[in-house]
């Protein structure tokens, strides 16, 4: 039986993961980027990876297209240089929640979008181009090496310690991904999971968890609460990943 196709461009902290996610279950992955550093580093891993320029793209024409690249310059031409290369008949485009105002209260995929302008305008090429387009907003991400609490570690009188997070775990993205990919779901879906403390008290007990400096937030503040449940609904699954680091949080 002959492997279905896909490629991915952006083979970052998520791209890389997920590349060998889909080949462990059965996809012949082709990895597109700039860096030609990453083509021995991914050969080892037994993945094609092809050094391109997004300006000048050849043609890679595949049934199936994701795209994870992170904003920069001249975004919206790259990702309608890939999708133009590609002529997928599916393609999934990773967003982020940072396209939603800073406002308080919960906000869903039906919610105006005033945050970010131009992840809402590559979203629309994904939405308004393939046969069928999939947009996945992201909360903040954490998991392998990556944890926001680093970043606060040490610091004193942070802002907004009584506005929520909005995170996801890796693992979590990885699955859902599989789970579209298979079901070729499309339209747009947050993927955020449903624990939302205060980032004063998630972030400060993150770093004793972690065994980092401590931080303090200030108690004040507020923000949205991004609602990641329609996936869970369409995909007839749950977040399962913990965003806390060990332990119960409380």
């Amino acid at each position: 039986m002959m492997k279905e196709e896909i490629v991915l461009a952006g083979a970052g902290w998520l791209g890389k993961p997920l590349a060998l996610r889909l080949k462990e279950v059965g996809y012949s992955v082709r990895v597109i980027g700039r860096s030609p550093e990453k083509q021995a580093e991914f050969k080892s891993l037994g993945l094609a990876y092809q050094v391109v320029d997004y300006e000048q793209l050849p043609k890679l024409k595949h049934e199936k297209l994701m795209i994870c690249l992170p904003p920069c310059e001249h975004y919206l031409r790259i990702i309608q240089n890939i999708l133009n290369a590609v002529h997928p008949s599916f393609a999934l485009f990773t967003s982020s929640t940072s396209v939603y105002a800073q406002t308080a209260g919960s906000v869903n995929e039906n919610s105006v979008c005033e945050g970010n302008p131009l992840l809402v305008e590559a979203e629309k090429l994904i939405l308004n181009g393939p046969p069928t387009g999939a947009v996945l907003r992201l909360g903040g991400l954490i998991g392998p090496e990556r944890n926001p609490a680093k970043h606060f570690s040490g610091k004193s009188n942070l802002s907004n310690g009584l506005a929520p997070v909005n995170l996801i775990h890796q693992s979590d993205i990885l699955r859902f991904v599989e789970l579209i990919l298979q079901q070729n779901l499309s339209g747009i879906h947050n993927v955020v999971h449903p624990f939302h403390p205060a980032r004063k008290s998630y972030y400060e007990q993150e770093c004793l968890a972690l065994g980092l400096d401590p931080c303090y937030f200030l108690p004040e503040g507020d923000g949205k609460v991004v609602d990641g449940s329609k996936l869970t609904r369409a995909l007839n699954t749950e977040y399962l990943h913990p965003i806390v680091s060990q332990g119960r949080f409380g």
